[in-house]
């Protein structure tokens, strides 16, 4: 068994082989977005929340990587990239980069990373230069014995239809042809969409969490996700945006861990 394998599944529970995962990368993008102004308090308050594993960028990890040293804490997800997509485009423009090397994540703590693959892009060459970096980094994660999670999405301003499961498809099996060793994506709407997804990527498969809803909508979510074979949620906003995390993590926990 490689490092990488054996990093990789501690990201997974062993009774049912899930994960409940937490995401607070988005004020890397962001900013203080509300909720997450003191990163302490907030990556405090998501640890005791006890998920398999948190999402953070760089910076956050070297400040509050303490918070996860002890025995049994969550394992620590580096954010290795930085999409300049959507709502965080500059000047209207779509732009990609790698922000950290795979060597210095693991160096500061981290048990896994994290990038993006982004299906859409206006200009194919900001795709292609997407495609080359998930390449590289995936070599370079494996050479260090960090596993590579690509969060394979269809952000790029030529889509309309974030959640088309054959795009979804598609773009996730790409990425696990150019190296990904476990699949982040969107939640198609339903679980035979869902399962379209999983039956083509021969890796685990979790899904995002998107801006956060009401609990109704993120149980429902992620019941469809888990009937259709994902293996686990990497949830932001619907957990840590909001008074009490402890209510939608027990919900989270339930849906997800049980065997």
């Amino acid at each position: 068994m490689t490092g990488t394998s054996l990093r990789l599944g501690r990201l997974f529970r062993r009774d049912s082989g899930r994960s409940f995962m937490v995401a607070y990368d988005r004020t890397m993008m962001e900013g203080p977005a509300p909720y997450g102004v003191d990163p302490a308090e907030t990556l405090g308050r998501i640890v005791a929340v006890a998920p398999e594993a948190v999402l953070i960028g760089p910076g956050l990890l070297k400040q509050c990587g303490h918070l996860f040293g002890f025995s049994g804490g969550p394992r620590i997800v580096a954010r290795i990239d930085y999409p300049m997509v959507a709502e965080f485009r500059q000047q209207g423009v779509e732009l990609y980069r790698t922000v950290v090397d795979p060597a210095h994540a693991a160096a500061q703590g981290a048990d896994a990373a994290v990038m993006c693959l982004i299906d859409g892009f206006e200009d194919p060459h900001t795709y292609a230069a997407n495609v080359a970096a998930v390449a590289e980094m995936a070599r370079r994660c494996h050479d260090v014995g960090l596993p590579l999670i690509v969060e394979a999405v269809l952000w790029g301003v030529r889509n309309t239809d974030q959640t088309d499961a054959g795009r979804l498809a598609a773009i996730s099996r790409i990425a696990v042809e150019l190296g990904a060793d476990a699949i982040k994506t969107q939640y198609p709407g339903s679980a035979a969409g869902m399962r379209r997804i999983v039956e083509c990527c021969p890796v685990p498969v979790l899904v995002l969490g998107g801006a956060a809803r009401d609990g109704t909508a993120v149980e429902a979510a992620t019941t469809g996700a888990v009937a259709g074979g994902a293996r686990g949620v990497i949830y932001g906003r619907n957990v840590w945006q909001r008074d009490d995390i402890g209510a939608m993590a027990e919900t989270l926990r339930r849906l997800v861990r049980t065997a």
